[in-house]
């Protein structure tokens, strides 16, 4: 079930980034509230499954507030707070070490979306709303794929032993 909430919660995420260049602050707190409400339920009420890969309480606050760094690209007008708000709620469903793995795939795409955009400029005047990276849309494809990564390979494992020992 939980699988089932997450990718839904995915593709939505997706959808309004990509149509609308917009992630709504409902979407942010039903993802947020969802996910402390089954975390909740598995902490309190007997034989309720904690999510895959529950890596504990502190990994998961520590992926919530692995959003705080991008603040202030925020406030240079850099990135989205939207995308910024994505990124909370993806450490809250993940954790901090899956996180890192979305956020470097996530970057990648954008990067590549920027290269992309920057060569067609050249021969075709874009609009504005074109301009706009959806990073949300790209962190949101980057968490489904992590989320389906296997636990036995060797990157995942290394990035897991990694922030969990900080060595």
């Amino acid at each position: 079930m939980w699988w089932l909430l997450f990718a839904s919660w995915i593709l939505v995420l997706i959808h309004s980034d990509l149509r609308y260049r917009r992630v709504p602050n409902a979407l942010i707190v039903a993802g947020a509230a969802a996910q402390l409400l089954w975390l909740l339920a598995a902490l309190f009420a007997p034989g309720w499954a904690y999510p895959p890969r529950w890596s504990g309480w502190l990994m998961a606050l520590l992926g919530f507030l692995a959003a705080v760094p991008f603040l202030p690209l925020w406030t240079r007008r850099l990135m989205g707070a939207g995308d910024i708000k994505a990124i909370a709620v993806l450490g809250l469903l993940l954790g901090l070490a899956p996180l890192l793995a979305v956020l470097a795939i996530a970057s990648l795409l954008a990067g590549l979306h920027a290269l992309l955009y920057l060569a067609a400029s050249r021969f075709v005047t874009l609009g504005g709303r074109l301009r706009q990276i959806p990073y949300a849309a790209y962190l949101g494809a980057a968490a489904l794929s992590v989320a389906l990564m296997p636990l036995n390979s060797a990157w995942y494992s290394w990035c897991s032993s990694w922030c969990s020992t900080g060595s």
